[in-house]
């Protein structure tokens, strides 16, 4: 239904020049209190390449006037409606994001000076090592993962042009990690797929990256001995507790090439490779192709918003046969409140091919960081 403009409506020069540029305008009118175009793309050639380049022109043109445009396909005709951006001016005011990020230096700290005040360490593996130090080789590995995860992601906000908050860290209870993880904000949605797909990508891309470089340093630091002497090391500390660790195969790939483990052998992990391991974990659960979560930017962006639905379903049940049933809850729940990953502006071109090959990277990261705290 159309409505005409009120005398106060007035559709601002600067976006139908810009809207009259990319598209052959078929009518402009007010959709209530939007401005809204019925639109062709202009030129000749695939109809949707055609438009998903014309639109993402177009929001680059208008995003300066405080304008972002919305793509939709309404009764056969393209639509696109004038959104004001928000007015509310971002202050580059940084003090809760310092006041995280001391608070998770601190509890990262701790945790990491719990576990590196081990006497097996201390007695044992690294009799002239300062507990502080190990401490402090913990607490910059976790960082370095959890932060440049975040980083990864504000980078590609920022090289898609998106407004988007500096990394919060959000603390934890020692001997849970120290830290939560970190996360940022968006202001604004993606112009297109392209740009979702980007923008989940991003974080996990790095963060894996940053958790193979930390594994090396970590195995390399990590030390192989006999069975037999974790054996009699449990009689004499009967305080420590040893625990097999699912390894993920990024780290047993490192392990094979840096530490090869005999038969009758076993791996004790440096707390910089306990670093890598927990970044292992962070990027696998990043990726799980549910919800908000980084891997559900990734799916919405090539399959589209009611495929991912049900994708999420099956993102949810991975997360709880891999042994990560508390997560696997919590997607659950802001699943069935109706939280989704974000919409782009143009929700309907498909993504480029290069993304779609993409997708292979995308899996083999998952792959060789699953740690499967359950036996698959």
């Amino acid at each position: 239904m159309q409505e005409e403009p009120t005398d106060n409506q007035e559709m601002d020069p600067r976006y139908v020049e810009a809207v009259e540029r990319y598209f052959e305008v078929g009518l402009a009118y007010w959709e209530r209190t939007t401005p809204t175009f019925i639109v062709r793309p202009k030129g000749v050639g695939y109809q949707q390449y055609l438009i998903k380049e014309a639109f993402k022109n177009l929001a680059e043109d208008i995003k300066p006037f405080g304008y972002l445009p919305r793509l939709r396909w309404i009764v056969s005709n393209y639509q696109i409606s004038i959104l004001e951006k928000s007015k509310e001016v971002t202050e580059l005011n940084y003090r809760r994001n310092v006041l995280l990020f001391a608070a998770t230096l601190i509890t990262v700290f701790i945790d990491g000076f719990l576990r590196s005040n081990n006497p097996i360490l201390t007695q044992a593996l690294m009799k002239d090592t300062p507990v502080v130090l190990n401490a402090l080789l913990f607490t910059f590995s976790i960082i370095t993962i959890f932060g440049l995860h975040e980083l990864g992601h504000k980078a590609a906000s920022l090289w898609k042009d998106m407004d988007s908050s500096m990394p919060y860290f959000i603390p934890a209870p020692p001997g849970l990690g120290g830290t939560f993880g970190a996360v940022i904000t968006q202001h604004e949605p993606p112009v297109n797929r392209d740009a979702l797909f980007d923008l989940g990508l991003s974080g996990p891309l790095v963060g894996f990256l940053v958790t193979a470089i930390i594994g090396i340093i970590g195995v390399s630091l990590s030390f192989v001995v006999p069975t037999q002497q974790i054996t009699e090391w449990m009689i004499m500390f009967p305080e420590v507790r040893f625990q097999q660790m699912p390894m993920p195969v990024l780290l047993d790939i490192l392990a094979s090439l840096i530490k090869p483990i005999p038969e009758g052998m076993t791996l004790v992990m440096h707390p910089v490779a306990f670093a890598s391991w927990v970044g292992c974990i962070l990027t696998f659960i990043n990726l799980i192709p549910s919800w908000q979560l980084d891997g559900g930017h990734i799916v919405r962006a090539l399959v589209g918003k009611e495929t991912h639905k049900i994708v999420s379903v099956a993102g949810i049940l991975l997360l709880i046969i891999s042994g990560y049933v508390f997560m696997g809850v919590i997607v659950a729940f802001f699943l069935m409140r109706g939280n989704e990953s974000i919409e782009p502006l143009d929700d309907l071109s498909p993504i480029s091919i290069s993304r779609k090959i993409g997708m292979l990277l995308y899996f083999l990261i998952m792959a060789l960081t699953l740690v499967a705290l359950l036996p698959l």
